[in-house]
């Protein structure tokens, strides 16, 4: 194996490696959401972080490879994908399909998570609208025209 098809291959190693970790604190942050702990939640989304930004500076080094293979292929590193790659340099195969499995499950894992925000939003906007729908039975004055600005009682007004 070459020199640079094994600095590559090392490279998708780490990478897969931060998707796995990015994977794991998924769970956890499945597990939060879950138990409406903001707290973890806070901590999880700063793990994750750090990860996203390991992983940003591994594709750039990732970008200077695929170059340099990309040249001796005659392609434009851009347009490289792994799965072509490995057809050509099949000791690169393993390491692709453990960074597609890893991605595979990251996703599923995101597509709850967002399901599980997106139910949690939903909560607080019906939470909302019934502390500001206005009570029908509430005391209003006799006479008094309700104005249709004033319809939904508002929480944090002061006017008494």
């Amino acid at each position: 194996m070459s020199e640079v098809l094994q600095s590559l291959n090392e490279n998708l190693k780490r990478q897969t490696n931060v998707y796995s970790e990015l994977n794991r604190l998924a769970g956890l942050k499945q597990q939060a959401l879950i138990k409406n702990n903001l707290q973890e939640l806070e901590v999880v989304t700063a793990q994750e972080e750090q990860l996203l930004l390991e992983g940003g500076r591994l594709e750039k080094e990732r970008l200077l490879w695929a170059e340099q293979i990309g040249r001796e292929m005659g392609k434009a590193p851009e347009d490289l994908t792994l799965a072509e790659l490995a057809e050509h340099y099949p000791e690169l195969e393993g390491v692709r399909k453990d960074l597609d499995n890893v991605i595979l499950r990251l996703k599923e894992a995101h597509e709850i998570n967002t399901e599980l925000l997106e139910q949690a939003v939903k909560v607080v906007n019906v939470t909302l609208n019934m502390l500001t729908q206005e009570d029908k039975h509430t005391y209003s004055r006799p006479g008094k025209e309700v104005k249709d600005g004033s319809k939904h009682a508002r929480i944090l007004d002061k006017s008494v």
